[in-house]
Order: C-alpha cells, then sequence, then structure tokens
C-alpha cells in the first residue's frame, strides 16, 4: 500500500476546491431569472446572451368572433434554447392548455432564429395537437423595427412527408411596426379537391372547402402580451387566401363563410403561432 503523505493530501484537497469553485461558479451564472421584456415567463440560465436556457411560459389567450377558436386558452409551456455567438437561436418547446377541450398538449414546435440586432429573420416548424390536428410552419423578416410574420401550412412541406396541404390554420399575415399590427388570417374546412364553376376565378372553387373565419384586425403588442381587433367577414378571405390563389398560385378559391362579426383576441403572445 503506497504511503499517502501530505502532499499527495494537498493535491486532492486542491482539485476537490478547483472542481466546487467551478461548480459554484456555474451555479451563480446559471439560476432562475426574470426578463421585464417579456413579463409571461421566467427561464433558468446565464444573464449572457449566449448559452442554454430553459423557460417557462404563462399560455393565456382569449378569442372571441372566431368560431374555429373562440374562448379561453390557459396552460404553461416550456422551452429549450442555445443561443450560439449572440445571433443564432435554437430553439424546441411543447405548451399543454384547456381551450374548447380537455386538458392536454396543444402546441409541439422547433425554430431557428438569427439576429444581427437591426435585421434578423426565423423560421418554426409546429404541430397543433387540439382542434383540427395540423403541422405548419412560420417564417418571420425583420428590419429595424418592421416586422412580418407568415404562418402557412405549405411552409411545413419537408415535415409533412412533402405533401401540400390547404386547410384547416391555412394562413396567417402580419405587418408589426414598433408594438403596431396589421394582420389577417384564415381558417378553413379540409377539401376533397372537387370543384365548381367560379366567374372570379379560371380554376373554380373548392366544393367541399369553406371558410370558417377571416378576420382583418389591427392590434398591438408589446412585452409578450397582445390585443387584436377587427372585423370578421370575407374581406379577410379575400385578402387572406383566395386573392393569393388567383394572383399567385392558379389554384381554386374557397367558398366564402355566411359571417361578419367584430373579432377580438387578448392575451400572451407565442412566436410560434398566429392563430
Amino acid at each position: 500500500m503506497k504511503k499517502i503523505t501530505g502532499i499527495r493530501i494537498f493535491k486532492v484537497l486542491l482539485l476537490f476546491s478547483i472542481l466546487m469553485n467551478m461548480c459554484l461558479l456555474a451555479y451563480s451564472q446559471h439560476r432562475i431569472r426574470y426578463n421585464d421584456d417579456h413579463l409571461s415567463s421566467v427561464y433558468w440560465g446565464s444573464d449572457k446572451n449566449n448559452g442554454f436556457r430553459i423557460s417557462v411560459s404563462l399560455v393565456a389567450l382569449f378569442t372571441s368572433g372566431a368560431n374555429d377558436r373562440n374562448g379561453l386558452r390557459f396552460g404553461a409551456g416550456i422551452e429549450l434554447s442555445q443561443t450560439v455567438d449572440n445571433k443564432w437561436t435554437f430553439s424546441i418547446g411543447a405548451d399543454a392548455y384547456k381551450a374548447t377541450q380537455r386538458f392536454g398538449v396543444g402546441t409541439s414546435y422547433a425554430g431557428v432564429r438569427f439576429d444581427e440586432g437591426r435585421y434578423g429573420t426565423a423560421y418554426y416548424v409546429n404541430k397543433y395537437y387540439q382542434g383540427d390536428k395540423q403541422v405548419s410552419g412560420i417564417i418571420s423578416l425583420h428590419l429595424d423595427e418592421v416586422r412580418i410574420n407568415f404562418e402557412d401550412d405549405i411552409l411545413a412541406f419537408p415535415f409533412t412527408g412533402f405533401r401540400a396541404y390547404d386547410r384547416y390554420r391555412t394562413a396567417a399575415l402580419e405587418v408589426r411596426y414598433k408594438h403596431f399590427i396589421l394582420g389577417t388570417n384564415v381558417y378553413t374546412t379540409d377539401i376533397n379537391g372537387i370543384t365548381d364553376v367560379s366567374p372570379h376565378n379560371s380554376r373554380g372553387v373548392y366544393k367541399t372547402g369553406k371558410q370558417i373565419s377571416s378576420p382583418v384586425y389591427i392590434g398591438y403588442a408589446r412585452n409578450d402580451l397582445i390585443l387584436r381587433y377587427g372585423l370578421n367577414n370575407k374581406t379577410g378571405g379575400l385578402v387572406g387566401q383566395n386573392g393569393w390563389h388567383r394572383l399567385f398560385f392558379n389554384t381554386p378559391d374557397f367558398e366564402y363563410g355566411n359571417y361578419h362579426n367584430h373579432f377580438l383576441q387578448v392575451g400572451v403572445d407565442k412566436p410560434y403561432t398566429m392563430f
């Protein structure tokens, strides 16, 4: 048996001290934090922009005037993210809430964001589990204080087995300047591909495809909170869907819904869904 000397004991104690100090340093840099710019969430991680974070956030959104999502959506979400070079952020997360159905998983998502300060872009792919189940995609671009957000199921094309759909949460578009918003979104039924003649579209109109809601709204968003208010009528269906089908995609129209009412949405703003 080797003789334990004072020098060996000193080396062991020194190594133990170094390891303890490293653990304490890591613990001091990674702790539960709160950001005044994000009122709905707390996170565990470093106060630096780089590094790994675990965020827990509130899900709370009240909607009126859109039959596909009326009522209160209430629950919580969790996100894991890693920021590299103060520019690239990779994230994955999910939320669970009680809405029109019983409490359960609401949305899961993964995303990548690039932010150079003055300009940047982001892409999210998400999966909706409540209501009509669906995979969708969101792309976001910003320059100075102008931001454009666009959600469409076609943006998730690589994640749907390369099958193109045009149903349910078919499209959403928002232009944001500072904290002010102008936007529209369209929710439809599914289609079977059968069309009828239309005087407005040479490709016709889907026989089974009908718009359920299509609000056009203004809004205000700040510190993770958002307010949208507008009118839900066929104008949104033209601007947000059928106009695009005629001008850019050469595809049939969806039948306009028989609704004309006010639209209101207020609660927590989420970057991974526009519905």
